[in-house]
């Protein structure tokens, strides 16, 4: 027996979103940013990009099935291009790749690995990675006897996916996590670049540590900015809050005093909202390049802005990104920026050490 579900099903089933958009097709897209967010973020194309990726969301349902299908359709980056190009300027675009590709052949020594997918399990066992596309994605998985079994698909880190049908084999019923909130604020490195799998980013890996759901609001490129705050008052209060952005302030801010103004701007915002909820501040991670000397100062004049801006609240944690993070280039992607699973793993499991050390705020 075959059943076929639509939106009313996935809505109920989808975990770690905010709201939901229907397409003109039907397909629905997991939001992970408030409207008033997405609106903010649209002012620059980068920005508007990333946060329409579906990282942190999953999908959670019971089944006595062991076939499920589902039909997708995965933003094309050839579709955005021209978007990037009128935003950007393909003289700026080159630009871009041809830092990037300097830094990761000073830094990272050449190197560099980029993988997406989505993750399946059943019954906390991971079973599948089928690559996000457009068209129907086929998950098969054992279960001879047709018993019921709790299927968790975690969605993919950098594609922006809509869906609008799911089918399976068997009975199928969408579950309840039952787990409270964590709210997660950052840059790329928080979004999950470039962890091969969304389940082995340091969030995910947090969450599960801590069985937690992660609401994932990370952008990449992002840094400390008041107004990415905007429409959280409409959201519950999560049970735990992480706040991990810098990277991006040192190389984008060309000055200290300005970083600095806004850093206590974002957590005096941060603070008007959650005054009650404990806070991890996660400052810089290790990078290959932190030696470099930008325009603003120094890595460590970064780091040192952050903590004294954070010293004051009584409600946050300050972990040392560079102690909780890996100083080896083969434990990150591009070899001196984004860590890979491997990196992330150290950094996931340091953090809960961390925090376990600490009293609570």
């Amino acid at each position: 027996m075959y059943m076929t579900l639509g939106n009313n099903f996935l809505n109920s089933a989808a975990h770690n979103s905010i709201w939901t958009y229907e397409d003109q097709e039907g397909f629905l897209y997991f939001r992970r940013f408030t409207p008033s967010q997405m609106k903010v973020y649209s002012d620059d194309v980068i920005f508007c990009l990333m946060s329409r990726c579906s990282t942190g969301v999953y999908l959670l349902f019971q089944t006595t099935g062991n076939k499920v299908s589902m039909v997708c359709k995965k933003t094309s980056v050839l579709e955005v291009l021209p978007t990037v190009l009128k935003e950007l300027g393909i003289s700026r675009l080159l630009d871009m790749g041809k830092e990037l590709k300097d830094n990761i052949q000073q830094y990272g020594k050449g190197r560099i690995y980029i993988e997406d997918s989505f993750d399946v399990f059943v019954d906390g066992v991971k079973v599948a990675e089928p690559k996000p596309k457009s068209g129907k994605i086929r998950i098969s998985f054992r279960n001879p006897k047709h018993k019921p079994v709790t299927v968790k698909i975690c969605f993919p880190i950098f594609a922006e996916i809509g869906i609008k049908e799911i089918r399976c084999n068997g009975e199928i019923k969408a579950v309840n996590s039952g787990k409270e909130k964590m709210y997660c604020f950052g840059d790329s490195i928080t979004q999950g670049f470039v962890a091969g799998s969304p389940s082995d980013s340091y969030t995910a890996r947090l969450a599960d540590a801590l069985n937690l759901d992660a609401l994932n609001q990370g952008v990449g490129s992002h840094y400390f900015m008041e107004e990415s705050l905007v429409g959280l008052e409409t959201l519950p209060k999560p049970k735990l809050i992480t706040v991990a952005y810098g990277t991006n302030d040192w190389t984008t801010i060309p000055d200290i005093e300005t970083i600095r103004n806004n850093v206590r701007r974002y957590f005096n915002r941060l603070y008007d909202l959650f005054s009650d909820v404990p806070v991890l501040v996660i400052t810089p991670i290790w990078r290959g390049d932190m030696d470099v000397p930008q325009p603003c100062g120094s890595f460590k004049d970064v780091i040192k802005v952050i903590e004294e801006e954070t010293s004051g609240y009584e409600n946050i944690i300050i972990i040392d990104g560079l102690e909780i993070s890996s100083h080896k280039s083969e434990d990150y992607a591009d070899g001196f920026l984004h860590p890979n699973k491997k990196g992330f793993a150290i950094m996931a499991e340091r953090i809960v050490k961390s925090v376990s050390k600490e009293p609570s705020p």
